[in-house]
């Protein structure tokens, strides 16, 4: 009982500091991040038992919580001068996934599931009210409802065999042990919610409308975060229960409608946002096929290299939308026909939108690279080996590393490109709190392809990775240090001389 006094400290502290964030901002910063690794601390002392997967899920959602505070706090100082509400509600959601990804019972999950459905509409209604309820509805009905029947759905069957509430208190670790043979009806019903919280088609429209109409600070904790909420509850499902292999043809062919229709709705977009929000679509759709593989082939490097894809995505997701975030507040707009002059503005930001660039197109020395690289190797091996099943992901994988070139291409072009620039430049409204947070999500990203490389077992592509990785980390470090002296000096020349 003592060990889940975590979970008060985990909400209770985030929650006090998000109060006083207005008046301490100081110590507000302390207790919210505090409270975020919390629940990391008692894993690592060993007084939290948790299966093999979920630490993976815990440091994306820690380091997540720990730059979007900051980012948060940041952004709405700037827009609004107090950010009490805004800081509150972020929180309080940041804290909640921790604890999901961290839970160790059916109960918790199951409680704190539901409850984060009911926060993340108050996360879409944060900043437009009343404008946004057509999307708020649309999200409880095409995302929240599908998984909150499978999240249930869980609890029938595990009952069926523990017990109706010896199931919800038995951990996990337990549960696990021995997999329930389920039939084509229970194993669609399982997992429909949660490849609807995936955003796969033919549920899939709540996404795009919810990702791009909620507050931009909302969209990175809704991409990098609540999305991950469907993969993380699908390796609880197949833990758990032994699904009908027809369920894994329906995964594998929801996941290649929803990632080339993704991916090319990218190309089409002249919004950046869009442009961001539909890759999601792709990513996912690329994380449904990997499910659907290992459900066919059960290699577990598959499953491995899923946990490393979803924590990739997570951080770039979220660093994404914190850039769409400076752009609003630095254009006041993300229509890309509209920019392309914000490097000369900000080169802070710049060195942002490099990096996140650089994670999303998957060039080193970020996991991007490492993810797709791992990937196309392991689908080719396993074509060669005569597992043609791997033939339509290794397709789609490869096709998706020529597209997210294209598509971030535009994404740098609103900081690069000086389509239309301004007769001046506007002064630089970044908050020194933001700053900090977007920087930390920025370089962690590096810091994060050490930590993934050291998942896998050590080869000879696992060295040559990390070589790579080295030698292009001081490369990329320089460029941006470049950029903060250079852009200054361009943006002195280009202004003849007159300092903003």
């Amino acid at each position: 009982m003592l060990v889940k006094t975590y979970v008060i400290l985990a909400i209770l502290l985030p929650v006090t500091g998000a109060l006083i964030v207005d008046s301490y901002p100081r110590l507000s910063k302390v207790l919210r991040i505090l409270g975020f690794l919390i629940p990391g601390l008692f894993f690592l002392v060993g007084m939290i038992e948790l299966l093999w997967f979920q630490p993976y899920f815990m440091l994306l959602s820690t380091i997540a919580a720990v730059g979007l505070t900051l980012h948060t706090e940041g952004y709405y100082k700037v827009i609004y001068g107090k950010v009490m509400y805004q800081q509150l509600v972020m929180d309080t959601m940041l804290s909640l996934i921790i604890l999901l990804f961290s839970s160790e019972t059916l109960i918790e999950a199951i409680t704190l599931w539901i409850v984060l459905e009911l926060v993340s509409v108050l996360l879409i209604l944060m900043e437009k009210g009343y404008e946004n309820y057509p999307v708020a509805i649309k999200y409880l009905v095409f995302c929240a409802t599908p998984g909150d029947i499978s999240i249930l759905s869980i609890w029938v069957l595990a009952s069926q065999k523990y017990g109706f509430i010896e199931s919800l208190l038995t951990p996990f670790t337990e549960l696990s042990a021995t997999s329930m043979s389920v039939g084509i009806l229970e194993s669609l019903i399982l997992v429909i919610g949660f490849l609807t919280k995936l955003g796969q088609f033919p549920l899939h429209s709540w996404l795009p409308t919810a990702h791009y109409h909620a507050p931009s600070p909302g969209s990175s904790v809704i991409s990098g975060l609540l999305l991950k909420m469907g993969a993380f509850s699908l390796f609880i499902v197949i833990s758990m229960f032994s699904l009908n292999p027809a369920v894994f043809y329906i995964m594998m062919a929801q996941g290649i409608i929803t990632s080339v229709y993704g991916y090319l709705m990218t190309t089409v977009q002249t919004d950046v946002k869009r442009v961001i929000v539909y890759s999601s679509l792709g990513h996912m759709g690329v994380v449904t096929m990997l499910f659907a593989l290992y459900g066919l082939v059960r290699e577990p490097i598959i499953q491995t290299l899923i946990v490393v894809y979803v924590v990739y995505h997570g951080i770039a997701k979220a660093l994404g939308f914190v850039n769409i975030s400076i752009m609003e507040q630095l254009a006041n707009t993300h229509e890309l026909y509209k920019l392309g002059f914000l490097g000369l503005v900000s080169p802070n930001a710049l060195n942002i939108a490099f990096l996140t660039f650089l994670n999303l197109a998957g060039f080193p020395p970020t996991p991007g690279f490492i993810v797709k690289f791992l990937l196309i190797l392991t689908t080719l091996s396993l074509v060669l080996t005569g597992s043609l099943l791997a033939l339509p992901v290794l397709a789609i994988i490869s096709f998706s590393t020529v597209i997210t070139v294209i598509y971030m291409s535009k994404f740098i072009a609103a900081y690069t490109s000086s389509i239309k620039p301004p007769l001046k430049i506007p002064p630089e409204n970044l908050n020194n709190p933001e700053l900090v947070g977007d920087y930390f999500l920025s370089f962690f990203t590096i810091v994060l392809s050490y930590l993934l490389l050291s998942v896998f077992p050590a080869d000879f592509w696992i060295y040559t990775l990390l070589i790579i990785i080295a030698l292009t980390t001081p490369l990329t470090i320089l460029i941006c240090v470049r950029n903060l002296r250079e852009i200054r000096e361009e943006k002195q020349q280009w202004l003849s001389g007159v300092e903003a």
